[in-house]
């Protein structure tokens, strides 16, 4: 038996994420009689730990703000991890982010590490990063000190090779998988358009709402549904500005919520000018939605045919495609049927199967 030790990294700093559902996913689902996982940690709030799961952790109600527990959390979980690693008790190490601060023990104990890359955004758009951040030459440290790389996208390993100059071979593609979820909450809105998660720079939103805002001006029933952050006062200032104001609603959602949204929502719509995978594309298929896309990045790759594409940097474009897919019926279900049959290609079994692929190559 095989253990693979993961770290407590994003587990500590996230308690919803793409990254963290991946981690759960693959360390929960590994085959037993090969491998096992082992995630040190005293503290955890992660969503996928804990209530996807069932695990138990420890956990604080004070201080009630999050990003001051979690402190306390990070500095308790490093504690457990560096003992796991110290001890030397596994065979592959696979950290979940990308701080380098357990290269010394891994080298010291002849142990393989295997890192995964999401994306790569922050090479991508460094305007974007706080002038603090370390990630960018934190990645490229490890990037280059990995004895195997997994990339989530095709496109993702192109950036990496483009970027940092990483012999390909040193990468396997390994699609995230996708674990449907539970029941739906009963229909929350009518005749709306949904978008999930943070606006900010490459996100797109803003330039993609400014091209399509004359639809919510002649239908003044049509609404855009946001998840994500809350709306900023300057955010909310310019959707007055614009005149879509009361057409623009957001909601905290949680599981139930987010199904019930997909389920019901004219279309799905993702304008980022980036992406390293792109998991909601993934719950809108699952959840029979019609998807809208950039056609941009690693999109093309993950939704083939199941999606209606616009260019994410032309508005006429970005107006003409959505204006098309609201107004058909037929439509929308021809890709609600093109979505069925493309989840099927992001098994959480395969994403599980290929890792442990990877993971034999190392050992």
């Amino acid at each position: 038996m095989k253990k693979i030790l993961y770290d407590n990294q994003m587990f500590t700093f996230q308690r919803f994420g793409g990254v963290t559902r991946y981690f759960a996913d693959l360390l929960y689902n590994l085959p037993s009689n090969e491998f096992v996982g082992e995630l040190p940690m005293v503290f955890c709030e992660n969503h996928y730990v804990t209530n996807t799961y069932g695990r138990e952790y420890r956990t604080l109600s004070f201080p009630e703000n999050y990003r001051i527990r979690r402190r306390i959390y990070q500095i308790a979980n490093r504690v457990a991890t560096l003992h796991a690693l110290r001890t030397g008790g596994y065979d592959i190490f696979h950290p979940t982010y990308y701080s380098p601060y357990f290269l010394p023990f891994v080298k010291n104990r002849k142990r393989a590490f295997v890192l995964t890359i999401h994306d790569m955004t922050f090479e991508r758009f460094p305007q974007d990063v706080l002038i603090y951040d370390r990630t960018i030459p934190h990645k490229k440290k490890l990037i280059k000190e990995a004895d195997h790389i997994i990339a989530v996208s095709e496109n993702t390993k192109r950036d990496i090779v483009e970027l940092l100059g990483t012999d390909p071979s040193k990468i396997s593609v390994v699609h995230h998988g996708f674990l449907p979820g539970g029941t739906a909450a009963p229909q929350l809105f009518d005749r709306y358009i949904l978008y999930v998660g943070e606006r900010k720079g490459y996100k797109n939103f803003f330039p993609w709402l400014s091209a399509i805002r004359g639809l919510l001006v002649l239908d003044p029933t049509l609404k855009i549904v946001c998840t994500g952050s809350s709306f900023s006062t300057a955010e909310r200032e310019m959707l007055q500005k614009w005149g879509v104001a009361n057409s623009i609603v957001h909601i905290a959602a949680n599981d139930a919520e987010m199904a019930s949204l997909y389920r019901h929502a004219l279309c799905f719509v993702f304008p980022s000018l980036y992406e390293g995978f792109g998991i909601p594309i993934l719950e809108a298929f699952s959840n029979n939605c019609p998807v809208c896309l950039s056609n941009a990045s690693c999109f093309p790759e993950v939704a083939g045919d199941a999606a209606m594409y616009f260019e994410p940097q032309n508005a006429q474009s970005m107006y003409d495609t959505l204006k098309e897919v609201i107004s058909s019926a037929s439509l929308r279900e021809e890709l609600r049927t093109r979505g069925a049959e493309r989840i099927k290609e992001f098994s959480l079994q395969k994403m599980v199967r290929q890792t442990c692929d990877v993971y034999r190559k190392v050992l």
